[in-house]
């Protein structure tokens, strides 16, 4: 019906994705864009990211106008046919749309956990602040109350609280109150502590852990825990002081609601006013200050809010961050990918974002995805690797992950490794290489099926990565519903990256491209479209030896930086003839000196051998060899390696003799993020 703009907008919508389908297709050679800048006229590559760009520009906009009202309905085709969705008196018409977007469930975040004194109220909890906590549940958000109340005194004035929360941590982290029972966390501080205070004319009152009082009496209750000789801790919250055995924080106290609950601290926000809310923030992804937090808390927040006590929470609740519209990379939770050229560290954020690693055969993908993965885990969050060449076995040296599958093992099935991710912290690595490629198939879609139903419920695992990537998240791939990288929290691996589907090339983040000294078309295209940079730029940056990578981030537009990998700490596959443990006989060994007669005494046997030394040893011995090319003579002439010490030489002639420290540093890295990567 011409003048209808819902009409109008469903036929140019339309109309967009018969063109973009005829682009994919390969059916048009170029096409002609007008961005607002003139026409533009786009061919291979390069045109394909730029529509896909446009696209999700155009809905974007939509969105934007469905929020400011300019629609009262929206007609949308998600693959089952044209749906009516009424927009009309629904108040906030967006969060209509975010529920449909994952059945009604949650973001990345799946717990919220409140303090109450303060932060969910001033005394009783405002209808407001009820309210929003039942929708945020209602959308599969936890909720858990960490308070340093009494049990006995947070009933007295909140009665309801077993119909608005899941699990309640009180007495500041030393006792579990769940919808199954009830639970200590910490002896008892005991009654002659009691007795000694009430025989001083102080007042307090017990908990089934803590004593509690007022926080001017510290020099008195502190003075009874000395004559007694225990281990405790007096903590202020304002006007009130807490006797707690030591070690008892929130933050204890909250990781054992969670672990009970089958969740994550990195699915977690953490809200608080007062000077004991600050373990609770940390022991979570993301820790918030409402806008009465004392300013201490309000300072080493993530994110404060701008109204206070419940009002804040409310906010919050119903808010982007919690419904997975905005995200939020706190400064505490980040993976170093390695160092710029002035020696700075380049890192990403360690959740709520997709990562693409690109490059050729043999250039160190697998090599940097451990890189971050060992991180990752080593931070505490959970991932579910997808290995199809048995690449990732050394992730298995660190506490908490299991490797499964192989030659020499046997694969877990789909429910085992669902089982595994129940302990919220544990990491899979599935090794495929022992199955061919339609058995491999076959167990890919029915674990990514699964593993995506568990981080549906729980937002474990954190992290799925997938090697090879272009091959079950290719654009021919049929299951597209069986991964999902619009939920964020992929790290795919691959030498095709505009093979994968349109859906996961829109979802990306970040891509990470490896450097070569001629680098491929297609990582010159993704890099630039996503670095939002001119291709010859990216093209100038991607040129050089091993080791080297550079990293386009979407919320760093136009700044695409160039590193050296940084070194791992898990063992990454290695060539036998290079690195196995007898290496060449004595006389065609690297002997180390510091000068021409000066002999240090370290001798390298093998390429394994010659890294670790170039680790540890004194600046004096990069200073002398690199400026004779002996590190990559010796490489050229024992193994016979011309690729490898074509890339050594590039890094030995960056190294006169006179060079600085800094300088000396910067080769010494990038001499042993290639030897590491050219293992690959």
């Amino acid at each position: 019906m011409p003048g209808n703009p819902q009409e109008e907008l469903r036929l140019e919508l339309g109309e967009a994705r018969k063109a973009l389908h005829a682009v994919r297709a390969d059916e048009v050679d170029a096409l002609v864009i007008d961005a607002g800048r003139g026409e533009e006229l786009l061919r291979g590559a390069a045109r394909v990211m730029k529509e896909l760009r446009l696209e999700l520009g155009e809905a974007r906009e939509t969105l934007d106008t469905i929020r400011a009202g300019g629609f009262d309905a929206l007609v949308i085709d998600a693959g089952r046919g044209e749906e009516v969705f009424a927009l009309g008196g629904t108040g906030r018409p967006d969060q209509l749309l975010v529920g449909a977007r994952a059945d009604g469930g949650a973001g990345y975040f799946r717990t919220v956990a409140l303090d109450f004194d303060g932060t969910l109220a001033e005394g009783q909890v405002a209808p407001a602040t009820l309210a929003a906590l039942t929708e945020a549940r209602a959308r599969g958000v936890r909720v858990i109350l960490v308070t340093g109340r009494i049990m006995s005194e947070l009933r007295a004035v909140f009665p309801e609280v077993d119909d608005h929360i899941d699990a309640v941590v009180a007495e500041n982290g030393a006792l579990l109150v769940t919808h199954g029972g009830v639970r200590l966390l910490a002896a008892p501080i005991g009654r002659a502590v009691s007795a000694a205070l009430t025989g001083r004319g102080v007042a307090h009152r017990s908990g089934q852990v803590l004593i509690a009082g007022a926080a001017a009496d510290e020099p008195a209750v502190l003075e009874v825990v000395r004559e007694l000789g225990l281990d405790c801790r007096l903590v202020r919250n304002r006007g009130e002081l807490m006797v707690l055995p030591a070690g008892v924080t929130k933050g204890t106290g909250l990781l054992e609601a969670l672990g009970e609950l089958g969740l994550s601290p990195h699915n977690a926000i953490g809200v608080g006013d007062g000077e004991n809310d600050h373990s609770l923030l940390d022991a979570c992804e993301v820790g918030v200050a409402v806008a009465n937090a004392v300013d201490a808390l309000r300072a080493h927040a993530d994110m404060s809010m701008s109204l206070p006590d419940g009002q804040g929470v409310a906010d919050l609740l119903l808010g982007p961050l919690v419904a997975g519209r905005v995200h939020l990379y706190p400064r505490r939770w980040q993976v170093t990918l390695g160092t710029d050229d002035r020696g700075e560290r380049v890192t990403l954020p360690g959740s709520q974002l997709n990562i693409a690693i690109c490059g050729g055969t043999g250039k160190g993908k697998s090599y940097l995805a451990g890189l971050i993965c060992e991180q990752l885990i080593r931070l505490g969050y959970s991932l579910v690797v997808f290995d199809p060449e048995g690449d990732h076995h050394g992730l298995g040296e660190l506490r908490d992950v299991i490797i499964t599958g192989g030659h020499e093992g046997r694969l877990a099935d789909p429910a085992e490794v669902v089982r595994l991710l129940r302990h919220s912290h544990t990491s899979v690595v599935t090794d495929l290489s022992h199955l061919d490629a339609a058995a491999r198939a076959a167990y890919v879609t029915d674990l990514a099926s699964a593993v995506e139903a568990h981080r549906a419920a729980t937002g474990v695992p954190q992290w799925v990565v997938v090697d090879e990537a272009h091959v079950p998240i290719g654009r021919t791939v049929t299951a597209r519903r069986m991964l999902n990288p619009p939920a964020k929290g992929y790290l795919l691996v691959t030498w095709q990256p505009l093979e994968l589907s349109a859906d996961a090339l829109l979802a990306l983040d970040a891509v990470i491209t490896l450097g070569s000294a001629r680098p491929d078309s297609q990582f010159i295209d993704i890099t630039a479209a996503v670095a939002d940079m001119p291709r010859a730029e990216i093209a100038r940056r991607l040129t050089g030896p091993g080791g080297r990578a550079v990293l386009a981030w979407r919320q760093r537009p136009g700044r695409a930086v160039a590193f050296t990998l940084g070194p791992r700490t898990t063992p990454h596959l290695r060539h036998a003839h290079k690195y196995g443990q007898a290496g060449v006989e004595p006389a065609r060994r690297f002997y180390f000196k510091t000068g021409p007669d000066t002999a240090t005494g370290a001798v390298a046997a093998n390429l394994d051998e010659l890294e670790a030394e170039l680790g540890r040893c004194d600046q004096g011995v990069l200073r002398h060899h690199c400026p004779r090319h002996e590190f990559s003579g010796w490489v050229a002439g024992v193994f016979r390696d011309e690729a490898l010490a074509a890339d050594l030489a590039e890094l030995e002639a960056a190294l006169p003799a006179d060079s600085h420290a800094a300088v000396v540093e910067q080769v010494r890295l990038a001499l042993i993020a290639l030897l590491q990567t050219r293992a690959s």
